[in-house]
């Protein structure tokens, strides 16, 4: 009985001493540093959604290239106020083309030459308000007017024949007023306020060039019924048919004075 109890009294010291020794050498929990590493990467995050860094002044300029209903042109800017650029240029575009009026043939240019300033507002993100004006409008659209020998042609509903030993010639133009308000809405900005220099942007707008006036002058000779054949001038009602063709198309051209304006421009901000 005394050997039984003390084996019993021998085993229970070696777990106890099995306990403390197992206790002393467990490693210490990772918890610090886990929650070290977690605050770490939560700091990191936190980080990347930060503001970036943005210039403390305003850009001083910024120059484009812009091709547009306008034509081709240049742009000068600089900002006024963190919202506000103010900006200037010119285009130029030259197009011919021909078409056939009652009989008449009109060789046309359309003269494409302006000179711009505009004042973007910024709305919100890259949108803005974009007033301005043509302080030059040398817009327009000159032409030779001619018949052929031989060639019938109508003047207000009267039929005339082109005289063959001296046809119908003539002259004709649109012009346009110098001066015109214009009004658009845009995205981009020619002077981005941030670090980067390259910019895109697109404007849509109108200008208020008011109703064109078209100017009609004909010469030559001409035959009515063709037995009378003298200078077109001196044909009976030929002036009052003249003006009521002229009158006729400047009518037809009533809509453009509200011409489109819609550009694309590529900005460099220096």
């Amino acid at each position: 009985m005394v050997r039984l109890r003390a084996l019993l009294c021998a085993l229970v010291l070696v777990v106890a001493y099995s306990g403390t020794t197992s206790a002393q050498t467990q490693p210490a929990p990772a918890f610090d540093l886990n929650g070290a590493a977690v605050a770490a990467a939560a700091d990191e995050g936190v980080g990347q959604f930060r503001p970036r860094p943005v210039p403390t002044e305003l850009p001083h300029l910024g120059v484009g290239l812009k091709i547009g209903t306008l034509g081709v042109g240049f742009q000068v800017g600089t900002a006024l106020t963190d919202r506000v650029n103010i900006r200037g240029g010119a285009n130029f575009f030259n197009y011919n083309n021909s078409i056939t009026e009652h009989g008449v043939l009109y060789n046309g240019t359309l003269q494409l030459r302006s000179i711009e300033a505009k004042l973007d507002l910024a709305v919100v993100g890259g949108f803005r308000v974009t007033p301005g004006l043509l302080l030059r409008n040398d817009n327009g659209v000159t032409a030779t007017a001619s018949a052929s020998a031989g060639q019938s042609f109508t003047l207000n509903g009267t039929s005339y024949n082109s005289f063959a030993a001296d046809p119908l010639k003539g002259g004709a133009a649109v012009t346009l007023n110098k001066f015109a308000p214009t009004l658009g809405v845009g995205f981009g900005n020619l002077l981005p306020r941030s670090f980067r220099h390259w910019s895109l942007s697109t404007d849509l707008g109108v200008v208020f060039q008011g109703s064109p006036q078209f100017g009609l002058s004909l010469g030559g000779s001409a035959c009515v019924n063709g037995t009378i054949c003298q200078p077109i001038m001196s044909l009976p009602n030929a002036s009052q048919n003249i003006e009521s063709e002229r009158q006729k198309i400047q009518d037809d051209l009533k809509p453009f004075k509200y011409y489109p304006e819609v550009s694309i421009m590529f900005g460099w901000k220096l």
